[in-house]
């Protein structure tokens, strides 16, 4: 676009909140693993490792919604509206926009995302006399709405005054080269990812690794009472642990397996270094291969 303008969501309230509940649920999967780690075989123990694998699944997607709104915002030029949010990337034509209004200003309020919080206004709602309003904001306090031929679209420039008053005037100068529509989402992302065969390949082997470690160390903790999960400096086995530990290892290597999909994904969308994706993939696959080389060595050590 030529001479864009660019308006940024509010992200104060945002960061703090992620920052803040990203920093809790990491302290309390450490703490977690520590006592899972230090107890003996039975509910304590089960409870431990259960408890911090709970906490960590919401934890990717924190990451990712506090990394989506810093890199959110929304470019206004006389060709068109570019909303981005993380990997969603919406391309509206100057020319296919109805109307633009405050929320506040609306006949009809708005009904919200259920799930939302701080710096996370995001989802999809339909209406009766609208497909749908996609939700693509930060706060409730600065909320804009923009109608297009197709759909409706809710943002949150922290300037919205100024935003509106910017999209007139484009609106009002017309546009040569109206941009061209896109409409871009996380899942279509997937979806080109899992196109590709060496990814697909990486990822599938990843996966049979990680179920490979899970089987074989839920079919050996049965058999034992005790395993020796490491040397000491001189070479001597670690005191003898009850063999439920071993369940540490999977538990450990999912959550490697988790974070380097995430980060593959997002190297994928960047397209800057088409290496790293794969990069990333494959060390999935190392990782799974140490850890099961772990189990064996200590359970022939035992």
């Amino acid at each position: 676009m030529d001479d864009p303008i660019f308006f940024k969501p509010p992200r104060l309230a945002g960061n703090i909140f992620h920052s803040a509940v990203i920093l809790a649920l990491s302290v309390s999967i450490v703490w977690l693993f520590n006592e899972a780690t230090q107890a003996e075989i039975g509910p304590v123990f089960l409870i431990s490792l259960l408890g911090a694998l709970f906490l960590a699944m919401p934890l990717p997607l924190l990451v990712y919604r506090m990394f989506a709104l810093n890199r959110a915002g929304y470019v206004l030029g006389r060709e068109g509206l570019r909303v981005q949010w993380g990997l969603r990337v919406e391309d509206i034509p100057i020319t296919h926009v109805k109307w633009v209004q405050l929320a506040e200003t609306l006949d009809q309020p708005l009904v919200l995302p259920r799930i939302r919080w701080p710096g996370s206004l995001l989802g999809v709602q339909h209406f009766d006399d609208v497909d749908a309003v996609e939700f693509l904001a930060s706060d409730v306090r600065h909320l804009v709405v923009v109608a297009t031929q197709e759909n409706v679209f809710v943002i949150s420039p922290a300037d919205s005054g100024s935003f509106l008053q910017v999209f007139q005037e484009q609106m009002e100068l017309g546009s040569l080269r109206p941009l061209a529509p896109r409409s871009i989402h996380a899942n279509f992302l997937l979806a080109e990812v899992w196109e590709s065969p060496i990814a697909r390949v990486l990822i599938i082997v990843g996966l049979m690794l990680n179920l490979a470690l899970l089987t074989w160390v839920a079919i050996t903790v049965p058999l034992r009472e005790t395993v020796a999960l490491g040397f000491t400096p001189n070479g001597s086995l670690l005191p003898p642990v009850p063999a439920a530990q071993l369940f540490l290892l999977p538990a450990i290597n999912v959550f490697f397996f988790l974070g380097n999909f995430v980060l593959a994904v997002f190297f994928y969308r960047q397209k800057k270094d088409p290496a790293w994706p794969f990069l990333l993939w494959g060390s999935s696959v190392l990782t799974a291969i140490l850890f099961l080389g772990g189990v064996y060595i200590i359970l022939r050590a035992g």
